[in-house]
């Protein structure tokens, strides 16, 4: 799958744009605040209805406007699909080829998009949620099952915190441990699954982008006991959750884990090498998701070359190159001196305006 054309109106500081994109690797280059990272925050949110930068939409709307719409031509192979995405008020719309979609994640199956923006080391150096959200956008991509699993789970769990808080008895916060159990064990199969196959493909990202950094595994965390089972864990814990008024143990409380030597690796890496880091393991991502779904994402990557060298920004253009995705980056200068031959289109950003291309 690829993006053909975006066409953006009163979004954020851009002026309305209508462009076509190149299949390989697209630069879009212009001085800060110039409106590059609103322009992948658009194309983000064509993916799946959220922002990486603010929890409301409302803020993207431009100044003096009520509303703005973002439409994108998508092709896979022979077959084109338009999708579109207004926010007019509160009221968020989404369509594929001019039929409404009800849920967001209707967007995600259809435009497969991984982003690495500024936040993203966060997923080194804080705390769970943010792993977990990496891996499981993986899994609701690779795993047709998964995302049924989960909305099985998670009302579950919703129905036994609400059976904590209201200090129902025993039996009625255990009627959810079956269907908890169920769901979580299922979902926890598929990690272990996932991240064993994620860890080889991540290592020989790793060995080309940090080759001096030794010892660095990839792990995971069920959330509770594995060994014991999910309902004894939670029968086990019930006590403790009563006093807390919350479930403390199973899948919503997973970890992908990442240590150096034992060592948690945001207390052994740099900030430059949390980027390098995070790069590998989005590149492991978009290379698994092609091997298991024989399809391409769309990669978005915010200011390529902040805290990375000449040679580090080469060597991660050309994996870039070589995975044969397609690729939207930004950067503040056209690097015309590291990867000028790996970069198949230039777009130059100023005052929100994409003034041409190359």
């Amino acid at each position: 799958m690829r993006l053909e054309r975006l066409a953006i109106q009163r979004f954020r500081n851009l002026e309305p744009l209508d462009i076509l994109l190149h299949p390989g690797i697209n630069l879009f280059h212009g001085p800060n605040a110039s409106g590059k990272t609103s322009l992948l925050e658009a194309v983000h949110l064509l993916s799946c209805g959220k922002s990486f930068r603010s929890n409301s939409l409302k803020c993207a709307v431009q100044e003096g406007q009520s509303d703005f719409t973002l439409f994108a031509r998508l092709r896979e192979g022979e077959q084109a699909i338009s999708l579109g995405l207004a926010l007019s008020g509160r009221r968020l719309q989404l369509r594929a080829d001019g039929r409404p979609l009800h849920r967001r994640s209707q967007l995600a199956a259809i435009m497969p998009v991984i982003t690495l923006h500024q936040e993203s080391p966060r997923l080194i150096s804080e705390g769970p949620r943010w792993r977990r959200r990496f891996l499981d956008w993986g899994l609701f991509h690779v795993e047709p099952l998964f995302h049924r699993q989960w909305q099985r789970y998670m009302r579950a769990l919703k129905q036994r915190n609400r059976a904590l808080l209201q200090r129902a008895g025993d039996a009625d916060v255990k009627a959810w441990h079956g269907e908890m159990t169920e769901a979580g064990e299922a979902i926890h199969g598929m990690r272990v699954r996932f991240v064993k196959e994620l860890e080889g493909v991540f290592q020989e990202y790793l060995d080309q982008l940090i080759p001096d950094l030794k010892c660095l595994s990839l792990g995971y965390e069920a959330g509770w006991n594995a060994e014991e089972g999910l309902e004894e864990s939670l029968c086990r814990g019930m006590g403790q959750d009563r006093i807390l008024g919350y479930t403390r143990l199973g899948p919503h409380r997973a970890d992908l884990v990442m240590t150096v030597e034992g060592v948690a690796a945001r207390e052994r890496v740099s900030r430059g090498q949390q980027k390098l880091l995070v790069s590998a393991l989005f590149l492991a991502q978009a290379a698994v998701y092609r091997r298991r779904c024989e399809r391409r994402c769309v990669l978005l990557v915010d200011d390529v070359a902040a805290e990375l060298d000449h040679d580090h920004r080469e060597r991660f253009l050309e994996l870039l190159k070589a995975l044969d995705i397609q690729v939207l980056l930004t950067a503040t200068e056209a690097l015309d001196e590291a990867g000028k031959d790996l970069i198949q289109k230039r777009f130059h950003v100023e005052h929100g305006r994409i003034h041409g291309a190359s």
